[in-house]
């Protein structure tokens, strides 16, 4: 992996502090990775995947030809392999993961869908890609677990190419089903294995991404589904309790809605903006 360059503004002792942080970050996503089974064939992995289809097809358009990074790998690992689908649609698809596990189970799953992937083990804060590298960058659900994520916009802004989009995806703190007030529940009984995570407004994301100096294109999100519902379909699929059979049902109505029409995406649990790199 590509040693992180220390910022110039910062003493040998903070970046030392700096660094002991990242690698007890990278320690307990390689433990979490090491844990979780495959969470593909869960019907609301299969819901969240079509959402995320119908968001780059609307956004990103074709996607043949072109370059495409994603930050993290934990879908690839466990999870939606929306990164497979990219190449399956012609891009030239790298990703990047902090976690030796997660990517190293990203890679293995590439290899039986379609072909491997450009993927490597890497810090969202120290993109290992020069200036102006892609075309197209997307992150869902990612930047919210760094203190630093105003680092990872910035470096998402370098490496794009002048006129290359972004899709910036987080935990919206306003989701109407009161998602992030459940996530600090669950964190308060240490119950929530993705901790930290952030959540933000429209007004702090857009922020964010200005100040990283992208153009905000567009609003948009997805996932409207209550998040206790995509708890509990995963509760039951990983023990295997034949209930989950039963969760297509209430996620049907927000799968038909999300994918038909945009609107919906403005209520969902993860808001996201289409950002730009001007020319």
């Amino acid at each position: 992996m590509t040693r992180a360059r220390a910022p110039q503004a910062v003493s040998d002792s903070e970046w030392e502090a700096q660094l002991r942080k990242r690698r007890e970050q990278r320690e307990q996503w390689d433990k979490l990775a090491s844990a979780m089974p495959d969470l593909l064939p869960a019907s609301s992995t299969t819901y969240y995947r079509r959402c995320e289809i119908a968001l780059i097809q609307r956004f990103f358009g074709s996607l043949q030809g072109k370059r495409v990074l994603k930050l993290d790998l934990w879908n690839e690992a466990v999870n939606t392999r929306i990164l497979n689908w990219m190449k399956s649609e012609g891009a030239r698809a790298y990703g990047i993961d902090i976690s030796f596990v997660t990517t190293s189970r990203a890679l293995a799953n590439s290899q039986l869908n379609g072909g491997p992937l450009h993927l490597s083990q890497a810090d969202i804060r120290n993109l290992p890609f020069e200036d102006n590298s892609f075309d197209l960058v997307y992150t869902m659900g990612t930047i919210e677990h760094i203190d630093e994520y105003q680092d990872a916009l910035r470096e998402v802004h370098r490496t794009l190419k002048p006129g290359g989009k972004a899709i910036v995806g987080v935990p919206h703190k306003w989701n109407i089903f009161l998602r992030p007030l459940m996530v600090s529940v669950l964190d308060l009984f240490d119950k929530y294995p993705y901790s930290p995570e952030k959540s933000f407004s429209s007004k702090e994301l857009r922020e964010a991404v200005e100040r990283a100096g992208l153009k905000v294109c567009r609003r948009a999100g997805i996932l409207t589904v209550p998040g206790i519902i995509r708890m509990a379909d995963l509760f039951l699929f990983r023990r295997n309790i034949s209930a989950h059979k039963l969760t297509p049902l209430f996620l049907w109505p927000f799968d038909f809605l999300e994918t038909h029409w945009e609107w919906p995406g403005f209520f969902g649990y993860l808001i996201a903006l289409v950002v730009e790199k001007e020319s």
